[in-house]
């Protein structure tokens, strides 16, 4: 591994800008500006040990939640939801690419049937816990604050 690692880079222009500029600095905004800069890079390394697993955990549980809808039945789409249909088939295949964008797109496309009323209870219920678990990974990730 290279060093220094990414992780110790981002630690060390944090420990700059609170030792070195931090003090040097006259103007309150500068001083707000430089706390939050430190507060940001505090986050960044944080989540740059926490990335891989939320990926990883991301990807498999969009994996897991294509391949249920797919197993539902036709006629848990309403009509006029050809394009769901489509879009199961497009992201099945994404997953076997593990191409998550595609994947994402394709869960999205259902949160947004969701929203409009055009999935049935089975399907809707699927999604609604979707978007539940994806929701408490993101808090899980981003902690109590976001930085910016």
């Amino acid at each position: 591994m290279p060093r220094p690692t990414l992780k110790e880079l981002m630690t060390g222009l944090q420990g700059t800008v609170v030792q070195t500029l931090l003090p040097e600095l006259t103007s309150p905004y500068a001083q707000g500006q430089a706390m939050s800069l430190a507060l940001m890079m505090v986050h960044a390394v944080d989540s740059i040990e926490k990335e891989p697993a939320y990926d990883a955990a991301e990807i498999k549980d969009l994996r897991t939640t294509i391949a249920m809808l797919r197993r539902l039945e036709k006629s848990h789409l309403k009509r006029g939801c050809g394009d769901l249909k489509k879009m199961l088939v497009s992201g099945a295949k994404a997953a076997a690419r593990h191409d998550q964008r595609e994947m994402e797109a394709t869960v999205s496309a259902f949160v947004t049937a969701l929203a409009l009323g055009r999935l049935d209870d089975i399907a809707a219920k699927r999604v609604r816990a979707w978007v539940h678990r994806h929701l408490e990974r993101q808090k899980a990730f981003l902690g109590s604050s976001i930085p910016g």
